[in-house]
């Protein structure tokens, strides 16, 4: 297995020393048609990946995607800490355990992060118990359990007094719930790369020794009954799911040997960002606001048909219901030589209309920093409109933020004097 780890929007030569055989890229073309819009283009005798990060397998080619911050600090460790600390906060990973490596130290390779967290989660819901079911079971018994069948026990024991047909409820876990587990972790495991991890999954499926081994689809796990007393594994099996969708493309012109977790870093910037302003605004002395991702829904215009263009705010800021602060995020990087910062003019534009269709006074592009644009408030403008709403230009500190750090003091509520 060949294994390359690259930067998002990084490219990769085809027919050269150091880039894909012709074989090799024949292998992610037929992969392209499983990945997300946008993950992968074509370029002429290249590959060039756009801005997602996790993890692309084509055949025998690992490609592990990481951040690009270019703040410097750059290092593939560095970068897949910070991915791994981004994917943690928002709730993509669980939080580490005590005594794991700190950020800009994890040099475990993604897939391998990926599988060692859904063990990690199953063994946490199993400390309750695995799954099991009671099926009906009929046997031939030196002692009465259950209920008798006197027809059967008539026929079976009739010069035998010591037996009794019974008919009883045993408590089995082998069950369809615990042969889909034990079916991903099986499939974790042979496409694990460390030795330590593989090691982690073969403990792992001891606990399910007892179950059978069957093939299992993402739409055989979604077709899966849950109810009070296995309400609790349901994410379990949605992240579950999720793997097994990722490590084996369910694609319907043909077999498909690949492999395909990866994160929309545009997405996954915007959560990171709601996490934030959640934990600074709802920690502020006040503690009346209410934070709401992508919404509230609004409309910019209303025709004779019915609404019309769908509005929603990445972040917006509420007290009771008052627009107080509206949040987007870009992952996208400022430029101090170009106008206006390179802020793109349609991001500015969509941030007027916010300003105005929601009555809010402060609105604010938020970009990740880097060494040519330093964390703080980058530019404030008045905008031209009815009430000349502000529109700021933050730069932010994400590996700061990935570390527990809190928003900058701009980004955060404003507290106010005591009246003496």
């Amino acid at each position: 297995m060949r294994r390359l780890t690259l930067l998002e929007r990084d490219a990769i030569p085809v027919g050269t020393d150091d880039g894909l055989s012709e074989a090799e890229t024949a292998a992610f073309a037929r992969l392209q048609p499983t990945l997300p819009a946008g993950s992968m283009n074509w370029q002429h005798r290249a590959i060039r990946f756009g801005p997602f990060c996790g993890v692309l397998r084509a055949g025998d080619v690992t490609v592990e995607l990481l951040p690009k911050i270019e703040d410097g600090q750059d290092s593939n460790e560095g970068a897949r800490g910070l991915l791994v600390a981004m994917l943690r906060a928002t709730g993509n990973l669980i939080v580490s355990n005590a005594g794991e490596s700190t950020l800009g130290q994890q040099r475990l390779h993604l897939l391998d992060q990926f599988i060692l967290d859904f063990c990690s989660r199953v063994s946490t819901v199993l400390r309750g118990g695995a799954i099991a079911h009671y099926q009906d079971h009929e046997e031939n018994l030196n002692a009465l359990r259950g209920r008798l069948i006197l027809t059967n026990h008539l026929r079976r024991n009739a010069f035998d007094r010591s037996h009794l047909f019974c008919s009883f409820d045993e408590r089995t876990t082998d069950n369809p719930h615990n042969r889909a587990l034990k079916a991903v972790l099986s499939a974790l495991r042979s496409s694990a790369i460390s030795v330590q991890t593989r090691a982690t999954v073969t403990a792992l499926l001891h606990r399910f020794d007892n179950v059978a081994l069957h093939p299992v689809t993402p739409r055989d796990i979604a077709r899966l009954i849950f109810d009070r007393m296995t309400n609790s594994w349901k994410p379990i099996f949605e992240r579950a799911a999720w793997l097994l969708q990722g490590l084996f493309p369910d694609v319907r012109n043909g077999e498909i040997d690949g492999t395909c977790l990866l994160f929309n870093m545009e997405r996954l910037f915007e959560a990171f960002l709601v996490v934030k302003v959640r934990q600074a605004w709802r920690g502020s002395p006040e503690n009346n606001f209410k934070i709401l991702s992508q919404g509230p829904p609004k409309n910019l215009a209303q025709s004779d048909t019915g609404p019309a263009f769908s509005l929603r705010p990445d972040v917006t800021v509420m007290d009771d219901d008052i627009v107080v602060r509206i949040f987007d995020a870009k992952w996208k990087r400022l430029d101090p030589k170009a106008s206006s910062f390179g802020v793109s003019p349609s991001d500015a534009y969509q941030l007027a209309v916010y300003a105005s269709r929601y009555s809010c006074e402060r609105v604010a592009l938020v970009y990740p920093s880097s060494i040519s644009c330093p964390p703080g408030l980058v530019e404030r403008y008045r905008l031209a409109m009815p009430g000349a709403p502000i529109l700021e230009i933050h730069a932010v500190d994400i590996r700061g933020l990935a570390r527990n750090g809190s928003l900058p003091l701009e980004l955060r509520p404003q507290i106010k004097a005591p009246i003496h």
